[in-house]
């Protein structure tokens, strides 16, 4: 909808008024003496919007199947339906589905959060979002992943240095944990900022939001890395590989999961000296990359790449810590 420019006019000498846009009632369905909100803004202006959320407001996303071969394009279009907030995904096709799209649709709808097949037939398939807007607290949800990928790096941590690989073997199981919560907050995201009136009757800062959609994405980034050393990990002690560097690089990586933890915890505290302090621990903690490298001398080819690989998974978790302590800071100064 494009933009409207209307006069201020004056009623009863002591009120100010403007005229809606008779597009924009209609299309949230809005009729004569409705009560809408009004709500100032920070910026100095103005929100108005229905007092109930329009059904409009989440949408019904189709996806037409026919000529879709590809059944990884298929799945990233669910993932991009899903994250976009739509409250109904349809699959459908102008003759009969295939036994692939249908299968695809079922294992799509195993990995996300509140979302089921309600409908079915030969031509078309639907997914509804069953979960209730009340319960969204994407804070809830980044405690979450927040405790997955830090028992993750425990867990790979210790592997690498006692050689228990039976630690790291669900890592594959947990990084999709991570995944979906993060496919989740993307997508609360996606739907408060659609919806301001949803958003406003259930207390939601959309500044916040935001905010916290921008973490979900740097610990959703520090579990990839988490999974790397595992993958890593295992080439090290399938390669028999000195345990001294084992245990040297472990004991590092235990130093790494402390920065995280402060990092991600400076998100709830909001606490600048704290934060600040995080990211000098994390300026001199790149120092001991390089003796991670140092390590990789003299190791047999495979054992020197794998050390090697993991030095460079420390190191972005460690910059990523960074930018979680400065998101921090950044969000104490609004």
């Amino acid at each position: 909808m494009s933009m409207d420019v209307r006069k201020i006019q004056v009623t009863g000498g002591s009120s100010y008024m403007i005229t809606l846009p008779k597009d924009w009632v209609e299309s949230v369905g809005l009729r004569k003496n409705d009560p809408v909100n009004v709500q100032a803004q920070s910026d100095g202006s103005l929100s108005v919007y229905p007092s109930s959320p329009s059904p409009a407001g989440r949408s019904v996303k189709v996806i037409d199947v026919d000529g879709v071969n590809d059944t990884t394009l298929l799945y990233r279009e669910l993932i991009g339906a899903y994250i976009a907030g739509h409250r109904s995904i349809m699959i459908v096709s102008s003759g009969r589905l295939s036994s692939t799209a249908v299968s695809t649709a079922g294992a799509f709808t195993q990995i996300t959060i509140g979302l089921e097949i309600t409908e079915e037939d030969d031509s078309s398939l639907t997914m509804n979002d069953l979960m209730d807007p009340a319960e969204m607290r994407p804070w809830k949800s980044l405690d979450r992943m927040k405790v997955l990928v830090r028992n993750m790096m425990s867990d790979v941590m210790e592997a690498l240095g006692t050689g228990d690989l039976t630690r790291i073997e669900s890592m594959g199981g947990r990084d999709q944990e991570v995944d979906r919560i993060d496919w989740l907050i993307s997508r609360q995201v996606s739907i408060f900022q659609g919806d301001v009136a949803l958003a406003n009757k259930l207390g939601i800062d959309l500044i916040e939001m935001t905010r916290c959609y921008a973490a979900s994405r740097i610990i959703e980034r520090m579990g990839d890395h988490t999974v790397a050393m595992a993958k890593n990990t295992r080439i090290l002690h399938k390669g028999r590989a000195d345990p001294v560097v084992c245990r040297n690089i472990s004991e590092i990586g235990m130093d790494l999961q402390e920065l995280f933890l402060e990092a991600v915890g400076t998100l709830s505290t909001r606490d600048i000296v704290s934060a600040n302090e995080c990211i000098k621990r994390c300026e001199k903690a790149v120092d001991r990359v390089k003796d991670i490298n140092r390590m990789a001398l003299g190791l047999e080819s495979d054992s020197a790449v794998a050390v090697t690989a993991i030095a460079g998974s420390v190191r972005r978790i460690i910059e990523y810590s960074i930018d979680l302590s400065e998101l921090s800071i950044n969000a104490a100064m609004y």
